[in-house]
């Protein structure tokens, strides 16, 4: 009986953190920024690409379509050594659309990991005071470059960091990442709600080159495969320069699933490993909450063959579980302009534990692969 109370302990402490994301979330949606001021900032966009064949064509031409005047911004796509045709297919398009500055650049050996690298060039060549970083498989939206004008125009942020969302298909992988991905925006977003900003995403992230270059972003972190977003964060926030989060819906950018189980499990590693480096004690207490939480759900599941009443708590929390997650999550769907589906949420609630617990544990030791490569850390 002991290990049930404790169980409900660790589930009331969940709920009470969901409690305070979801209030914090609340605040949020009470907040925006002018979206119809004349453009005004100058951006220099930087895209990262190795082997994006399949999807490089698809962003720059979403990029072609921005509501911006393309005087005001630049595209820089570093290209780190892709063995596939995304060197042609950039090349082509710049020749059809002369009316975009698009630089398209190799990368180099330097003292960061490659993605690191890529950026910490494009950064140092770029001709204005305002970078933008996105992935070469998503898409942006029309408005993308004047929402973060709007708020760049109205707060002195040095930071400004926007939403994400993964693309739903048939399969049920996709879902999995789509809902996956709805939390890691809530949290990040409720963070921001009270000042004490942990997370963002380099997919959709804009900061100031003079910040970035004074903060020394990824000192002590050089050899950290991924991780640029937020260690960029954590050292602007630390220097004490301003940041915002756009929660609006006409910001955010939609990146494809990954389409394996074997990849996704590969990119929860790199994850995983990001985490354990940054220099937060409440992102890592987090990470050990929820990772319990899985943890308790799967031991009462195992312990109910030898005692019955380990069932029905597994019943009970589930479904509670089930109705605060999703009334948290469904507010950050309705933020972001997305159908929130309770069948696919439930689907997703049931293998949630022990994905979690999966991807968690494999990420204590051992390497993984990313574009190619295999990273330690």
């Amino acid at each position: 009986m002991i290990w049930i109370l404790v169980f409900y302990g660790i589930l009331g402490l969940y709920f009470m953190f969901i409690g305070g994301m979801g209030i914090g979330l609340s605040r949020l949606q009470k907040k925006s920024f002018l979206a119809y001021l004349s453009p005004k900032t100058q951006f220099s966009i930087v895209v990262p690409m190795r082997n994006e064949a399949g999807s490089i064509l698809k962003l720059l031409e979403s990029i072609s379509e921005v509501s911006y005047p393309s005087g005001l911004f630049e595209v820089f796509i570093v290209d780190d050594d892709s063995l596939d045709e995304s060197w042609t297919q950039v090349r082509r398009f710049q020749a059809q659309h002369r009316e975009i500055k698009i630089y398209l650049l190799s990368n180099s050996e330097g003292k960061f990991t490659p993605k690191k690298n890529a950026i910490h060039k494009a950064v140092q060549l770029a001709h204005t005071d305002y970078i933008l970083t996105t992935d070469a498989d998503v898409q942006v939206p029309e408005y993308w470059l004047k929402e973060f004008d709007a708020c760049l125009q109205t707060t002195d942020a040095k930071l400004v960091a926007g939403g994400v969302v993964v693309s739903q298909n048939r399969s049920f992988l996709s879902v999995y990442q789509h809902y996956d991905m709805l939390s890691l925006q809530a949290f990040g977003l409720a963070s921001f709600a009270y000042k004490k900003p942990v997370i963002c995403n380099g997919a959709n992230l804009c900061y100031d080159k003079k910040a970035y270059l004074q903060a020394e972003v990824y000192k002590g972190y050089e050899q950290v495969a991924s991780g640029d977003d937020v260690f960029t964060l954590q050292s602007l926030r630390q220097n004490g320069f301003k940041i915002e989060f756009l929660s609006s819906s006409s910001s955010v950018v939609w990146t494809e699933p990954v389409k394996s189980f074997s990849g996704l499990w590969q990119q929860r590693k790199r994850w995983a490993k990001k985490t354990a480096s940054v220099d937060s004690h409440y992102v890592i207490g987090v990470g050990i909450l929820v990772t319990l939480v899985q943890l308790t759900f799967v031991v009462a599941l195992v312990l109910g063959f030898w005692d019955t009443r380990f069932f029905g708590f597994v019943v009970t929390a589930f479904m509670v579980k089930l109705a605060i997650d999703g009334w948290y999550l469904s507010k950050m769907a309705k933020m972001q302009n997305l159908i929130f589906c309770w069948t696919d949420f439930l689907k997703v609630s049931l293998v949630y534990p022990f994905l979690t617990l999966l991807f968690s544990l494999s990420s204590l030791s051992g390497s993984f692969e990313w574009k190619g490569r295999r990273f330690s850390k």
